[in-house]
């Protein structure tokens, strides 16, 4: 093959990884704000990505090398598909018979979810097999390809982290992927009048899609709220606002988080802050516009700090609250601090009263505002008889058994820090803590609350003294007491997956006791012999097919390098909050190492290399465990570095299956690239949903080196 050519499939590679990960990252994000900012549902969609890629990568002969037109033909295709796909996705719920605001049954949303995914993605794969086959044609290698296509992906993800950074929509983003897809047509054209042209077309298509990309934007994202909206895409979420009239309501990841109608602001703040004699000095964290400073306003305090992590979303939705709400935010009383609340903390200011306002710990990234060590940080933060409050969406009247866990991980883990605690029972606990006895007196508060003179249309004395007295106050206590749910802290959070059991249970009653049952399974001694005995079977056999070797290698390759990256980021996250810019930086960083070891290892292929390679990653992996359970990974530099070194190994362990006494490339394309991704789809479920929950941080990373151990069997 001409040097020319061998560029031109290089170039093809590049913008095939480069494509599939701005196009994946968009895709997904979708998914997750149309089933309503599930974490769970982010996962599987995650999986589904990799499964219908591992399938375009397995179809196909595997001796067949494309000609440039055909592939040229799939980047037009995905390309074309990406825009088509953010439209279907943002209509699922009409497409599949939901009702707007409910969720979809299980079994639909797992079919929605393939159904908008499998297209786009198996075609992924093909372009990538094509494209490697036409690479290893030309007397290069899988490792050289896979290198190529890594670089490409570590570019898509920087660009898609400094697009969301600079304001730019999903759907911007979605039409800049079918750009990029329009020009490897561009790239193709031989002939430079043609060529011209073709660039023409291209600039007209581009200045078209500045002009009316808003307006379409709104109109797909209208459909199904029934009423006029806006709507904008933050660094953590989509907000969308639906008016009508004076009520407004707002929608986080099209779940409803709050309509101006409600007097549930009116509720946490008056009942908390009766428990401060005289409040002065006031803290919110997060959801401030949601009347939590408007109630503060009518209480005699000198000043309202109110701390908001989504700078964009604040500004976005106070130009739509009515103007009492509007008016209270802009109070000389109040100061805003755009920052994450956790790192706010650390200024070890002292307050009267620190109200949290932030979102129930549904996901990894909202549990840190639930965990032991974030208690400590309020604790530290407050004055002698200082109060500290926060709602928690619950049930009235009954507790399911998985509701209960994750009220009384929360509780647990606030008792371990507070002298004094009070649950308020309703549709929403009030948690109300004080290192000074707290007053259960509704007598008192009432005569507190009647010497302030504040005109509430919910709290009265009346209704204190239907929250102290009613039969659920004192029966929320004992099932608190008495649970056995674990503490949630910020290395091992537990309540993380007490949530997603809640979330599961909707659908499946069962799921209440699924964590248990597997608990009691996995410690029973004929567990343990099974599973021995599975693992004997699996290198009896293993170790005499060749193919399935090579396979099993990439497959734990790709399953460690899965769960590392998310052990990683999310210790990152939990110890220096949810700063969108630098986790796309630091997901940079696991691809710039999978770049650079599939390069490296690809020219220094000897029999050792996959003895050090292993030996290095059990090394590392429990290296790892040591320094997250000791604090020690959690710097911007330190975890980069960790993740630029977890990357390597996953690839340079890929790029050694592939090369090592391999006579014919392109027959270890389709196994080696599948086993690859399905490792990931494996590493994926795995690491949220049981090893980060259930064994915490520091023990799943170095639980990674067990499957290590089995690899020196398969060499």
């Amino acid at each position: 093959m001409k040097t020319s050519s061998v560029k031109k499939v290089e170039t093809f590679l590049f913008l095939t990884g480069f494509v599939s990960i701005l196009g994946q990252i968009v895709l997904l994000r979708e998914l997750n704000i149309t089933f309503r900012g599930i974490e769970l549902v982010y996962t599987l969609a995650f999986s589904a990505w990799l499964v219908g890629t591992a399938l375009g990568v397995s179809v196909g002969k595997r001796n067949y090398a494309p000609p440039d037109s055909r592939i040229i033909i799939l980047f037009l295709l995905i390309g074309l598909l990406f825009p088509l796909d953010l439209f279907f996705i943002r209509n699922l719920h009409i497409l599949f018979g939901g009702i707007a605001g409910s969720y979809l049954p299980f079994g639909k949303q797992i079919i929605s979810m393939f159904t908008a995914l499998l297209p786009v993605s198996i075609i992924a794969g093909i372009l990538f097999q094509w494209v490697a086959k036409r690479y290893v044609a030309s007397a290069k290698t899988l490792a050289g390809a896979y290198a190529i296509e890594s670089l490409g992906g570590l570019i898509g993800g920087g660009v898609s982290s400094l697009l969301i950074m600079a304001g730019l929509q999903n759907f911007e983003i979605t039409l800049i992927c079918s750009i990029v897809c329009l020009a490897a047509f561009v790239i193709n054209i031989d002939s430079t009048q043609y060529r011209y042209i073709a660039s023409f077309i291209l600039l007209v298509l581009v200045t078209g899609s500045l002009f009316y990309n808003k307006s379409m934007d709104n109109w797909m994202t209208s459909e199904g709220y029934g009423r006029k909206v806006e709507s904008i895409d933050t660094p953590y979420n989509r907000i969308t606002i639906a008016s009508s009239h004076n009520q407004v309501s707002i929608f986080d990841d099209n779940a409803l988080s709050y309509e101006t109608e409600t007097f549930e602001a009116e509720e946490f703040v008056q009942l908390a802050s009766l428990q401060s004699v005289n409040p002065d000095h006031v803290l919110v964290l997060g959801g401030g516009f949601k009347g939590i400073i408007e109630q503060f306003i009518t209480l005699p305090v000198a000043k309202i700090d109110y701390v908001e992590y989504n700078r964009k979303m604040y500004w976005f939705i106070k130009d739509h609250l009515p103007e009492k709400l509007k008016n209270s935010l802009s109070s000389e009383k109040v100061n805003i601090i755009f920052e994450d609340p956790r790192l706010y903390l650390g200024k070890k200011i002292r307050y009267d009263i620190i109200l949290s306002g932030m979102p129930e710990p549904a996901s990894g990234q909202n549990s840190r505002f639930y965990t032991k060590e974030f208690f400590e940080e309020i604790s530290s933060c407050l004055n002698k008889k200082g109060i500290f409050a926060f709602n928690l969406p619950s049930s009235e009247n009954f507790w399911t058994p998985a509701l209960q866990k994750r009220n009384a991980s929360i509780y647990k883990s606030l008792k371990a820090v507070f002298k004094d605690i009070v649950v308020l029972p309703g549709t929403s606990n009030i948690f109300i803590a004080s290192n000074d006895l707290l007053i259960k007196d509704p007598v008192i508060l009432s005569e507190r609350l009647r010497s302030r003179k504040i005109q509430n249309k919910l709290v009265t004395p009346e209704y204190i003294n239907y929250i102290y007295k009613n039969d659920r106050f004192n029966e929320i206590s004992g099932l608190l007491n008495d649970s056995t749910a674990a503490i949630n802290t910020d290395i091992k959070p537990i309540c993380y997956q007490y949530t997603l059991t809640i979330w599961f249970s909707k659908f499946f009653p069962g799921a209440e006791q699924w964590d248990f049952i597997l608990t009691k399974v996995m410690q029973t001694p004929l567990s343990k012999m099974l599973l021995g005995f599975l693992i004997f079977i699996l290198i009896l056999v293993g170790r005499k097919w060749k193919t399935f070797r090579r396979s099993f290698i990439v497959f734990i390759a790709g399953f460690q390098g899965m769960v590392l990256e998310i052990i990683l980021l999310l210790n990152y996250q939990m110890h220096n909050g949810i700063l969108f810019q630098n986790i796309g930086i630091l997901i940079m960083g696991f691809m710039l190492g999978l770049a650079s070891g599939a390069w490296i290892v690809n020219k220094f292929i000897k029999m050792y290399t996959g003895f050090l390679l292993i030996t290095s990653s059990i090394i590392i992996y429990l290296i790892f465990g040591v320094l997250i359970n000791v604090g020690n990974i959690n710097t911007f530099f330190i975890t980069l570095i960790s993740l630029v070194i977890s990357g390597f190994l996953t690839s340079g362990i890929f790029a050694f299956a592939s090369r090592f006494k391999v006579a014919d490339q392109k027959k270890i394309i389709s196994p080696l690239y599948s086993a690859d991704l399905l490792g990931g789809v494996a590493g994926s479920v795995l690491a949220n949903f049981i090893f980060v929950p259930v064994l915490g941080f520091g023990t799943a990373a170095q639980f990674m080196a067990f499957p290590s151990l089995l690899l020196y069997f398969f060499l």
